[in-house]
């Protein structure tokens, strides 16, 4: 009676090893993806300020709640953006010359003066 109660002890103990050990690698691969998804995110809001930039339009509002992920932060200046959440900075090159903070929680109107020739 005693082996067969010790030999179920062994496999939960060997069981809850497992599981601690899958835990560990998934929690791995979700930090590494949740960076390349940062990573991508950072890019895509510089090549959209490189469209703002590139176009005829003089102001742009961006509302942190429709493009950051909640929590997360965003600076730009000296052609750079950077995003960072916690001790998770991403960065990427823009040709916006402007520098700006934005939060998750607000919203920024960006204005850009450029004086027009009339022909």
């Amino acid at each position: 009676m005693i082996e067969f109660t010790l030999s179920r002890v062994v496999l939960c103990i060997s069981g809850i090893v497992l599981l601690a050990s899958v835990a560990g690698g998934l929690s791995g691969i979700y930090d590494m993806e949740c960076g390349s998804m940062d990573d991508n995110l950072v890019e895509r809001i510089g090549y959209m300020l490189d469209v703002f930039e590139s176009s005829n339009s003089d102001e742009l509002i961006l509302d942190g709640t429709m493009i950051l992920p909640e929590g997360y932060s965003l600076y730009v200046h000296d052609h750079f953006v950077e995003m960072s959440f916690g001790y998770r900075t991403h960065i990427a090159e823009t040709e916006y010359g402007g520098s700006f903070s934005l939060q998750w929680n607000e919203a920024k109107r960006i204005t850009r003066r450029r004086s027009r020739r009339s022909s």
